[in-house]
């Protein structure tokens, strides 16, 4: 059998990456699957092309930087598998867990080896796809310029995807194996949300503490031992730590399938769908309000996927925040009110658009012997709720330093969060909680809204804290997009 025969080794390959490439856009036309893609490699292409331009006569590193060179390198490196890994994990989960596809492969006639190698590669190619899409063109450029030897930076990228996913797999299989699917899969996303997490706010450690990172980099810039410092010669050129690292690479790609084929496969799709059945009766709450609020929470706190999605916004708003917190002249309180004011409105545009327009069971409440507007009303209530109790934490922070400024951010934090579920609420397409991630697709112009209203209340806020009459002006802007979008909403009567 060639590679490229139905059931070969290539044939499952390009349908793994025929489903990964489906599984980031929507059925659209050509020109709107195609020309964000093209526009997103130009970019990179460009500007890689210019910074090879740039260092183009740059020799040999001289002795006395060396140390400090693979020093640099090699934590990069590290992160860059740090970062990899937490990709990876929500990868394998999503390829070997939520496609459903994996018992089918498994009992059709082929090697089990050959499918799980497929499925790891697979995984491996995505990962590497985002950092190659971005070095490439620099790299390339580069060795067309003089420096050839720079290719070996894109086999560390690759080397760095696969050996990331071997390690995903590897720890993926002993959670499945020791504490079951379910609560593996929450363990798995939670614990790669975190390492993504950490691996920003590192990335940002300049911003949030200069003087912390100056003396991290100083601790850093040390030439590791060999072997250690292998990843970083492979990444200059150097033939035998690349051999090394491409030979590291063909070892991870056959653990990971060999590991996968003992362990993920035995806990796949049957495994994974297994309920278990609440014993003792049930309590029902009491007013449709509570019980409809109750459900909603209830439903994203069972969703781990989910609550990372929504973590990870409030994560990389913490050099931010870090920025304002470190003035010159103390705590910042109009700053910090504008800051969350900002994040409670778009974190309730996120949850807005689960609970109101990713409804799983439309029908079901359509068909209710209740008042639709009492339902309304408690999905706008359960996400609000959130964001509200982010401001009133931010406000109780600030109440004995500037009292005002607390009463502002509460306020504010609370009309950000009504004012972006009211949008979302009216504007917002319906789909299912499975395209969560792929929020982008949705309408540029609403995208567009969101972030002109969080402007808009974000500026009245940071004004209203310093007492400035001005404060008006945003806020003006604010209602009158607000009065814009109760004109244009579905449904409403047209003006006589």
């Amino acid at each position: 059998m060639t590679p490229f025969a139905a059931g070969g080794f290539a044939w499952l390959l390009r349908h793994e990456l025929r489903l990964a490439l489906r599984g980031t856009g929507t059925r659209t036309s050509w020109v709107a699957r195609n020309v964000p893609n093209i526009l997103l490699a130009t970019v990179p292409t460009i500007g890689g092309c210019l910074l090879a331009w740039s260092v183009r006569d740059i020799g040999a590193v001289p002795d006395r930087l060396a140390d400090a060179v693979h020093g640099y390198l090699g934590v990069a490196i590290l992160g860059l598998l740090a970062l990899m890994i937490s990709t990876a994990s929500i990868a394998v989960l999503r390829t070997f867990h939520e496609r459903h596809d994996l018992d089918l492969l498994l009992s059709a006639p082929l090697p089990p080896a050959r499918v799980l190698a497929a499925k790891a590669v697979g995984v491996a190619v995505t990962v590497a796809a985002p950092f190659l899409l971005f070095t490439l063109p620099f790299l390339l450029a580069s060795a067309v310029l003089g420096h050839p030897r720079w290719l070996g930076g894109g086999v560390v990228v690759a080397a760095d995807a696969m050996l990331a996913t071997a390690i995903a797999i590897g720890l993926i299989g002993v959670l499945f194996s020791a504490i079951g699917p379910r609560q593996a899969r929450t363990v798995a996303q939670l614990g790669a949300a975190l390492l993504g997490g950490s691996i920003f706010i590192a990335s940002q450690l300049g911003s949030i503490s200069p003087a912390s990172a100056h003396r991290l980099s100083r601790l850093l810039a040390v030439r590791w031992p060999s072997p250690l410092d292998w990843p970083a010669r492979a990444a200059l050129g150097e033939a035998v730590p690349l051999l090394a690292m491409v030979a590291l690479a063909a070892v991870a790609a056959w653990a990971s399938a060999a590991f996968g084929a003992r362990h993920l496969a035995a806990s796949s799709d049957t495994a994974a769908r297994r309920v278990r059945v609440r014993s003792g009766p049930i309590r029902f709450a009491r007013g449709l309000m509570r019980v409809v609020v109750v459900k909603e929470l209830r439903l994203i706190a069972r969703d781990p996927e989910l609550i990372t999605q929504i973590a990870l916004r409030l994560v990389y708003m913490i050099p931010l925040a870090a920025l304002v917190l470190r003035g010159k002249h103390g705590l910042d309180a109009p700053a910090i009110a504008a800051a969350t004011t900002a994040c409670a409105g778009l974190l309730a545009s996120s949850l807005a658009w689960i609970i109101v327009c990713a409804e799983d069971a439309p029908d079901l409440l359509a068909a209710a012997p209740v008042v639709r507007a009492v339902i309304e009303r408690a999905k706008l209530a359960a996400a609000c709720l959130v964001p509200v109790g982010v401001a009133t934490v931010a406000a109780l922070a600030l109440v004995r330093a500037a009292p005002w400024s607390a009463v502002v951010t509460l306020v504010m934090g609370a009309v950000a969060a009504l004012a972006a579920a009211l949008l979302q609420a009216w504007f917002g397409k319906p789909q299912p909680r499975a395209v969560f991630r792929r929020r982008q697709s949705g309408s540029f112009v609403l995208g567009l809204g969101e972030i002109v209203l969080a402007g808009a209340w974000s500026g009245t806020a940071a004004l209203a804290a310093r007492g400035s009459a001005w404060a008006i002006a945003p806020a003006l802007l604010g209602a009158m997009i607000m009065a814009g979008a109760i004109e244009a909403r579905p449904g409403a009567k047209p003006a006589s």
